[in-house]
């Protein structure tokens, strides 16, 4: 039996963006050893899930990769989450909105009421209350915060004075605790993703993130403290983290889970090589593993019988140009028509990728129909705007500017060999040289990569966007984030794209969005500052040591196996 759903999702949700590798988080991390065998364990009683990389941060509001991130799902609880069918269930507790308008019938403000569960602790045994919620809001609402999280993009009422206002303003007005169990928070104007952003925040104890183990507490403006806790976190979710070392992370049964202590009572988290991930899960090394969904593994996976789910990814692979070093739009578009693209994407992936033609992940309702290539392969194309951003070639054939400079650039991918834009970049090198002009292709550390990314310190640069689960795209483009980390890396700054992407992120009504989501992308694309590249599938694979009938099975670019991982048995 193999459970195989591909979900179209109609509603939306909340933008928690993260980078990650273009080679879509598969990217090889070496191990000690080529087997993982010297981690013992009984198939009874330890789940063991494959990672490809594991950097230590593993903060729900810090971390900077998908793997990190993942460390900390089994570790914390949320008020609610998203189901397969992107609609908001309970968790922790549930949210709720009343809409308040002005004189005119206008939605001038929203009012968010966030309520917990009687009788929830977190793992050491205190009680989650409404004080860890909102002490978790402070933090990522704080002026130092540096992580990737978007809740500052929600207009609450008081947080531009709280931001502002240096050490006197304590307090965000609009934020306001009811009970022990209650909060109300109050915004202005109307936001898509709202109830989503508040919803989907995993919970934070205060008692332990707020003091670091010398007794000092957070204050306003200092992530010290609660970044001194990155590599322990700790929560109230259904595993208990115990340690981290040499590439292995693992966990214990938390008995306070208030959904009931997991079925198995122990977890771990092994990196595995990329190309090793199949033969562990047939070896029953490893219980659950992520390899690249290529079409020779797809091959093997039907000839040996694996049982395995395939899904749309949320998010896209994209080459991204700093419009503060590549200045002239008509050099970033030639750029853009010497990208042969479908080559390369089918190449790596078969039919578990294809081409998309706007920056957008294609399982949202907002992604265009029937949207055309805006920049196809063209090298004829590519040397007009070349020229027209005032190159030419001297006596010894470079394409120079009127200074005498040779049109270089660089762009920057992680893991080259095993990305799927290494094909696109390889031609492009070919092309641009023919033409006299030079690509320099940088195979970098994800971390190097981001680092100089976010000091501008790149021209372009190969990555993904994963947990796309809304249309509103402030935090990429809009022109108040360029040079922002984690935020607009672009640098781009278009009045006509912050006036549109302001419009949607507060209109409700699904078709008028469409229209706007439309214009929106096309008028980025037009500023040729990304380039959209592949929309994947994700894969997931299931050795013989679980029982099968107890993984989540209708797994959705919103809802997994990881979701419900306290219910999962062995064999």
């Amino acid at each position: 039996m193999k459970f195989k759903k591909i979900v179209s999702i109609l509603l939306t949700g909340v933008m928690a963006m993260s980078l990650i590798a273009c080679s879509s988080g598969n990217k090889s991390t070496i191990t000690q050893n080529s087997s993982v065998k010297s981690e013992s364990k009984s198939q009874f009683d330890t789940i063991v899930i494959a990672l490809s990389e594991v950097n230590g941060i593993f903060s729900p509001i810090f971390s900077t990769t998908h793997y990190d991130q993942f460390v900390s799902y089994p570790v914390f609880s949320l008020v609610s989450q998203l189901s397969d069918d992107n609609v908001l269930i309970d968790d922790a507790g549930n949210i709720s909105y009343k809409e308040i308008k002005d004189d005119t019938n206008n939605i001038s403000q929203v009012e968010y009421t966030v309520k917990l569960k009687e009788g929830i602790t977190f793992s050491d045994g205190k009680p989650l209350t409404i004080d860890d919620y909102i002490f978790t809001l402070y933090l990522l609402l704080d002026p130092a915060y540096d992580g990737t999280n978007t809740l500052s993009s929600l207009n609450i009422q008081g947080l531009k004075e709280y931001r502002e206002g240096g050490e006197a303003v304590t307090e965000i007005s609009g934020i306001k605790k009811v009970d022990d169990l209650t909060a109300s928070i109050l915004t202005n104007g109307v936001n898509i993703s709202g109830d989503r952003l508040l919803a989907n925040i995993a919970i934070l104890p205060k008692h332990y993130y707020g003091v670091g183990n010398d007794g000092t507490e957070f204050k306003k403006g200092d992530m010290t403290v609660p970044k001194s806790r990155n590599e322990a976190p700790m929560g109230s979710g259904p595993y208990i983290f115990k340690s981290f070392d040499k590439n292995l992370v693992t966990f214990e049964a938390n008995p306070n889970y208030f959904k009931g202590a997991p079925k198995t009572p122990n977890l771990k988290m092994q990196v595995v090589e990329a190309n090793n991930k199949v033969d562990t899960i047939i070896n029953g090394d490893i219980d659950i593993a992520d390899p690249p969904a290529d079409k020779e593994t797809m091959a093997r996976l039907n000839a040996e019988g694996l049982e395995y789910n395939l899904v749309d990814n949320n998010g896209y692979g994209f080459v991204g140009m700093n419009a503060d070093r590549i200045k002239d739009k008509n050099v970033r578009k030639g750029l853009m028509h010497l990208m042969n693209r479908e080559p390369s994407v089918k190449s790596y992936y078969g039919d578990t990728a294809e081409v998309i033609e706007r920056p957008l992940t294609t399982v949202l309702a907002e992604y265009p129909q029937n949207a055309e290539a805006y920049y196809p392969y063209d090298k004829a194309k590519a040397l007009e705007y070349f020229t027209s951003a005032g190159y030419k070639k001297d006596a010894t054939g470079k394409l120079v500017d009127a200074n005498g400079n040779q049109l270089k650039v660089e762009v920057g991918v992680p893991d080259l060999k095993n990305s799927p834009t290494a094909g696109i970049f390889s031609q492009m090198k070919i092309d641009m040289e023919e033409i006299g002009a030079e690509l320099l292709v940088s195979d970098l550390a994800f971390n190097v990569l981001v680092d100089r990314i976010n000091t501008g310190d790149i021209d372009m640069f190969a990555l993904s966007w994963i947990g796309m689960n809304n249309p509103d795209l402030t935090q990429l483009y809009h022109s108040s984030l360029a040079g922002v980390a984690g935020a607009n890396i672009y640098n781009l700054r278009d009045p006509e794209v912050d006036k549109l992407l302001e419009e949607v992120a507060t209109t409700l009504d699904l078709e008028k969005r469409k229209e706007l989501v439309a214009k929106e992308l096309d008028l980025i694309m037009e500023n040729a500052i990304v380039m959209p590249i592949f929309q994947r599938k994700n894969l997931n694979i299931f050795s013989k040591n679980l029982k099968i009938d107890t993984v989540y099975k209708s797994s959705s670019p919103f809802y997994t196996y990881k979701d419900e991982i306290h219910l999962i048995e062995m064999n």
